[in-house]
């Protein structure tokens, strides 16, 4: 029977908040020039064929581009990271809180990958209703009945965080939240009086695009740094063997 080694081997990995931080806002800046980019690109009807193809690929309001994959794949590291504060919180009053925050934010990732809230965009619905211009997109009406919520319900919670790291998760709500729901109303009125194909409600994408990836950034700062007052490392251990 051949022998298992028990012998370990350490892949140590560094995370330091504020070097991850600088490196994802500069990431952000850099998507978001080339949203605009390829924004400025649709608006003038792709004045070149490699125009359209850069659209495809930046495009702030596409689905399965670079953009698209870049935010679900940050909202997933925040998943990471509020799944290894709760191994941690197992103890404490609060854990359910930190274990439904990991799945909120599975479910954000998957659904800025996927778009599931578009199915909540119903047209007959908006019609039928005569629904003001800012519910446009009629999934921001369930969507902000569901944020109001989670605010009542995480108040103690959020209350009884460090004071730091209570106002980093303030203010990564706020940029967050303003992003996808207050742009995202602002641009169903912009698209009303101005139309699909306008400056004005391209460049409203662009900033609704900006702020969400700007509060996920924010937010991944924040646990971070919080992460990092409960433990100075984390070690995870991956068992391999042959069945």
């Amino acid at each position: 029977m051949q022998k298992v080694s028990s012998d370990s081997v350490e892949l140590p990995i560094h995370l330091h908040a504020k070097t991850i931080a600088r490196r994802l806002i500069v990431a952000v800046m850099c998507l978001t020039l080339a949203g605009a980019l390829s924004a400025y690109f649709w608006l003038l009807e792709f004045p070149f064929p490699a125009s359209k193809w850069f659209y495809e690929l930046f495009s702030l309001d596409g689905e399965l581009n670079i953009p698209a994959w870049y935010s679900a794949f940050s909202l997933l590291f925040c998943s990471g990271l509020l799944k290894a504060i709760t191994a941690i919180k197992i103890k404490d009053r609060y854990f359910h809180y930190w274990k439904t925050l990991y799945f909120i934010f599975i479910y954000l990732s998957l659904d800025e990958a996927f778009s599931f809230h578009e199915i909540l965009i119903i047209p007959s619905v908006r019609e039928s209703l005569h629904i003001y211009p800012l519910f446009f997109q009629t999934w921001v009406i369930p969507g902000a009945v569901l944020v109001g919520i989670f605010a009542f319900k995480y108040l103690q919670f959020w209350l009884n965080l460090p004071h730091k790291t209570r106002y980093l998760f303030l203010i990564a709500a706020v940029v967050y939240v303003s992003g996808t729901l207050g742009m995202e109303m602002v641009g169903g009125l912009l698209r009303v009086d101005f139309g699909r194909r306008s400056l004005i409600t391209l460049t409203g994408i662009v900033v609704e695009e900006f702020l969400e990836m700007t509060g996920i950034v924010i937010f991944i700062y924040a646990l971070l740094a919080y992460f990092s007052s409960l433990r100075k490392s984390l070690q995870l251990k991956i068992y391999i063997s042959e069945k």
